[in-house]
């Protein structure tokens, strides 16, 4: 674990600032105009791999992002609110959140420490040259950019859900497990978007 401490920050510090090579976004999925910020106390993938640089759709144009693949991720203490200009704060939260198969993250910027040691910042523009597949096995203290999300199975455990209008809250509370593709804030069902 020491070996893996030292020589992960030095194989990472060496690959960054070259540009990554172009991605594919999920067809037909719009993400919103303004990607939701994301925070987590732990992310832990699975299978992960940084895969490369895309332009995902929105209605006000495109947003390049990161393209990050794995086969499933738990999410600790997970975090969402939206930041469209105009409209209401959405925020969605969770105790854990399990995504398994194909799971694929869209990034404007994804900042967090490896193995809580290595505290690093990445953006489209600062992405190793892909394929990489980092050895750490968990992150902790992720704040990231959310264009995106598209997984096969999404579970929340402790869900919360709230808005924020100028004189309302809403606040909601459950469990919920979904199937399809998330793109912020929405709604949670057996096998709708989650």
């Amino acid at each position: 674990n020491r070996t893996l401490s030292i020589a992960l920050p030095v194989a990472l510090i060496t690959v960054i600032g070259a540009p990554a090579p172009p991605a594919r976004a999920a067809a037909g999925i719009p993400a919103p105009p303004t990607p939701p910020t994301v925070t987590t106390t732990m992310f832990a993938p699975k299978g992960f791999t940084l895969a490369g640089v895309t332009e995902v759709p929105t209605v006000n144009g495109p947003v390049k992002a990161m393209v990050l693949r794995m086969k499933a991720a738990s999410l600790t203490d997970y975090r969402l609110i939206t930041r469209d200009a105009g409209g209401p704060q959405l925020g969605l939260g969770a105790r854990n959140l399990d995504l398994s198969g194909n799971v694929t993250l869209y990034l404007t910027k994804f900042s967090g420490c490896l193995e809580g040691i290595l505290c690093l910042t990445f953006t489209p523009d600062t992405l190793p040259v892909p394929p990489v597949v980092p050895p750490f096995v968990f992150m902790t203290n992720v704040d990231a950019e959310q264009a995106l999300v598209t997984s096969d199975l999404i579970v929340a455990d402790g869900l919360t859900l709230n808005a924020r209008a100028g004189a309302g809250t809403r606040t909601g509370t459950g469990t919920a497990a979904g199937a399809g593709a998330g793109t912020g804030a929405g709604t949670a069902s057996g096998a709708g978007t989650a």
